[in-house]
């Protein structure tokens, strides 16, 4: 499928989505809409995606935020409210979409990722920036706005309440090193070799069965916020379902016989 706004590439079994929207990949509703349609199609082609990198195709920048010019036109229309409420909630969905994906997400942020292109970072599973010039956050407050695609909820679930409020209250900016500090990304690279470090890192998780890590994903993605014994019984439910599968049988037939497991998926 052809996508004016970002292009699709496969790494084996690693996809690469860059968007690349200038001048800074703002994100309005064709953007929304179209990596929407992306990432359904890349979870239809199931356990033939073992991982998927979220990126950039702009050199300085990941995604700096929704389009301001987007904002205005609203501002100026008849239906502000419908409007804005109408991309938002198709940007929440879009994002929700990427954290419910069955394999691993890695963003990695080669620039500024701020406001919603922060937002979009926090569903991913694990965030890569490079080092210099990149700075991340959610500035909203001074538009008299809120970070709406999940800033509040996912930032505080990630770094505490406090930390969270810290960064919106006053629309911090960090920098690399204060944001790996902090928690809010997970490694940091030189700007040249972020993307060899996150296929680096996808390769890594192909030693382990693509249907283990989507169950494995999922349990840890909804049991996090849920009472000790609802997580447990998660646990519970995705074993029994990895039981069935011809992949746990697979690697246990591989373990005994001293071999490396050969996982389809299934």
């Amino acid at each position: 499928m052809h996508f004016k706004f970002l292009e699709v590439k496969e790494a084996t079994s690693t996809r690469i989505v860059s968007l690349n929207s200038p001048p800074v990949n703002g994100l309005n509703l064709d953007v929304v809409e179209e990596l929407s349609q992306a990432l359904g199609l890349l979870k239809r082609e199931g356990s033939a995606v073992r991982c998927l990198i979220l990126t950039s195709g702009i050199e300085g920048v990941f995604i700096a935020g929704a389009d301001i010019k987007m904002i205005k036109g609203y501002m100026e229309g008849p239906d502000l409210v419908g409007d804005m409420i109408h991309f938002n909630t198709r940007l929440q969905e879009t994002i929700n979409a990427i954290e419910s994906l069955p394999f691993p997400v890695i963003a990695a942020m080669n620039g500024h990722a701020l406001g919603g292109g922060l937002e979009m970072a926090l569903a991913c599973d694990f965030r890569f920036l490079a080092r210099g010039k990149a700075r991340v956050g959610l500035p909203e407050v001074t538009l008299g706005l809120l970070p709406g695609a999940g800033g509040t909820q996912r930032l505080s679930r990630l770094i505490g309440k406090a930390k969270a409020k810290e960064i919106i209250f006053q629309a911090r900016r960090l920098d690399a090193e204060t944001a790996l500090a902090l928690g809010v990304v997970d490694r940091l690279f030189e700007p040249a070799s972020l993307m060899e470090g996150a296929l680096q890192f996808a390769e890594e998780m192909r030693g382990g069965s693509p249907v283990s890590i989507s169950v494995v994903k999922s349990c840890i993605n909804r049991g996090i916020e849920q009472p000790l014994d609802r997580g447990l019984a998660m646990e519970m439910e995705g074993l029994e379902r990895l039981l069935n599968t011809a992949d746990a049988r697979e690697g246990v037939s591989a373990f005994l016989q001293k071999r490396k497991p050969l996982f389809q998926g299934e």
